[in-house]
């Protein structure tokens, strides 16, 4: 199992831009191919020690839901009975976030979470075999009236997912029981022949995000550049000085990924606002595109977790924020 090492693997563009050239299908197919080998070796390792909870966090935009539901069909596969369950279901009303210093709310702090409500929850798994389950609404900032129902037994295995997942006052909750905890993020820097960075791991998933919150959430790139400086500093605070306790850390990086994106991302970048307080950012990834070029969407496999941060079939810019 590999641990979480802070120096960056790499990928030579030349090389892949070739690859794509040649053997496309090849290429993404190998990249598939690896990224649910790194799956099979977490579940290899969850079930050969029987261990029934597993931790997994990492930062925004490194798949972790996709990658929490794929292990999830990987044990599912395997016989095994699964629950995942998203932290994000135990935030407080928006009303009772805290905030950073401008009086923005802080989505990113681990003060956010309801601890004594997810404690309840996960007491009541353990001792009782069933827990209530709260499920939060990002639109309206509120929990839904209706919560779900969970069952726990010694035969099943719970997935928690979220960007606090290694957090001490979570993991605490789980003290007695033994865990599995997995990292996953965007660990590799795109070089040139000469070694030269052409697109670091950060911007690859700041390009995520972008397409993600357009197509997904209807948020345009000025909001998702705003929501970004927030993201990366709740991320130095609350996720990096933790990642060093996963037992599994996972590359989710995908060689074609910058070739993948080039069209929309372009397409998205042109259509930001002139003399934005992002420009130096919007400039940077513009920049960074000029390395790469287009490759079609219908070569990615539907079982892919690069689907979540493409759009779907036939959903393009809206006209409204089209150029003329």
């Amino acid at each position: 199992m590999t641990k979480y090492l802070p120096r960056m693997e790499t990928i030579q563009t030349d090389g892949t831009a070739q690859a794509l050239t040649q053997q496309p299908q090849k290429l993404i197919a190998q990249e598939e191919a690896r990224f649910q080998r790194e799956l099979e070796r977490a579940c290899d390792l969850i079930l050969s020690d029987s261990i029934h909870m597993i931790l997994l966090t990492g930062p925004s935009a490194s798949g972790k839901t996709t990658t929490a539901k794929k292990i999830a069909t990987e044990l599912n596969r395997r016989g095994e009975k699964v629950n995942r369950i998203s932290l994000d279901n135990f935030y407080r009303p928006a009303a009772e976030l805290p905030r950073w210093e401008d009086g923005y709310q802080n989505y990113e702090s681990v003060e956010g979470l309801d601890i004594p409500c997810f404690q309840q929850f996960v007491e009541d798994l353990f001792h009782q075999g069933c827990g209530k389950l709260p499920v939060f609404d990002f639109t309206s900032g509120e929990r839904r009236k209706k919560w779900v129902e969970l069952f726990f037994d010694q035969h099943t295995y719970l997935i928690f997912e979220g960007i606090h997942a290694l957090n001490p006052l979570v993991t605490q909750t789980l003290q007695g029981h033994r865990t599995v905890k997995i990292y996953i993020s965007v660990h590799s820097d795109f070089l040139d022949g000469q070694g030269n960075l052409l697109l670091g791991a950060r911007d690859l998933r700041l390009c995520r995000r972008l397409l993600r919150d357009f197509y997904h959430r209807g948020t345009q790139a000025e909001g998702t550049m705003r929501m970004w400086e927030y993201v990366l500093r709740g991320e130095d605070l609350y996720i990096r000085p933790f990642r060093q306790y996963a037992d599994i850390h996972i590359n989710s990086t995908h060689a074609y990924e910058p070739f993948l994106y080039h069209d929309r991302l372009v397409q998205l970048l042109a259509n930001a606002p002139e003399n934005s307080d992002y420009q130096e950012a919007f400039e940077r990834l513009a920049k960074a595109s000029d390395a790469f070029w287009g490759i079609p969407e219908d070569w990615i496999p539907q079982s892919s977790l690069i689907q979540e941060f493409l759009p779907g079939p036939n959903k393009e810019l809206p006209r409204a924020v089209l150029k003329n």
